[in-house]
This record gives C-alpha cells, structure tokens and sequence, in this order.
C-alpha cells in the first residue's frame, strides 16, 4: 500500500512532466516558426538594422533554453517523486523563474493573459508541483 507522501510525491511527479512536455513542444513553433518570422521582419525592415543580430541571437538563445528547461524539467521529474529535496529546489527556482517571466511579459504588454501569460501558468503549475504536492524521502 502507498504512503500518503508517495501519493502526493506521484502528483508532483506528473505535474512536473506535463510542464516539461508541454515546454518541450512549445520550442518546435518557437524556433520553427517564430525565428522565420523574426528574420522576415528584419527583412522588411520593421527591426532596425542595428538590433537585427541582437534580436536574431536573443531568438536563438530563447528557442535552446526553452528546450533545455523542458529537458531539465523531465530529468527532475523522477528525483522530485522520491523525494530528493535538491530537485525540488531545482524545481522551485525553475517555476519562480516562469513565473516571473509570465508576468513580466503582462506588464510589459499591459495586457494580462497576453500570448506569453502561458508561461505563468506553466510556472503556477511547477510551484504545486514542488509545494503542495511534494514530501522529502523518509
């Protein structure tokens, strides 16, 4: 029979997979489609020409660490369900950062559920995965 704390860990678990999934997946339009269409508004000239290789890179950069943050997110996954307190503050810091992300994109765009708002919710997710629903090893 199942401890309530490997119950609750297993909810975290599942949390932080779908999170990292769904983070993963986000890259592939992201990097397929957005930096297409970067380079297209370049070419029309609506980004300067000053800004076009700092907005190119920070695209680039942005496609790869959206990647390897759903990646970090599968591979914390499992140390998260048996406990392991350094992943849950890995997962902690992860959330934080969506969360602070999210919302920093709603203020800039003043606009609350903007495109990116998403990303909060992701962060939102993460929190209770590694709150609510974790229990340290016993």
């Amino acid at each position: 029979m199942k401890t309530k704390n490997e119950k609750m860990n297993k909810v975290a678990y599942y949390l932080i997979l779908f999170v990292g999934v769904i983070t993963c997946l986000q890259f592939i339009p992201h990097a397929f489609l957005g930096y297409p269409a970067v380079l297209e508004h370049v070419a029309k000239g609506e980004i300067q020409p000053i800004a076009a290789p700092g907005m190119q890179m920070i695209w680039l950069y942005s496609s790869i660490m959206m990647l390897l943050s759903g990646v970090w997110m599968l591979f914390l996954a499992q140390p998260v369900k048996m406990g392991d307190h350094r992943a849950r503050l890995q997962g902690l810091f992860l959330a934080l950062g969506l969360i602070a992300f999210g919302m920093g994109c709603s203020y800039i765009t003043q606009d609350l559920f903007n495109h990116l708002f998403f990303f909060t919710i992701e962060g939102i997710l993460l929190l209770i995965a590694v709150t609510v629903f974790f229990s340290t090893r016993r």
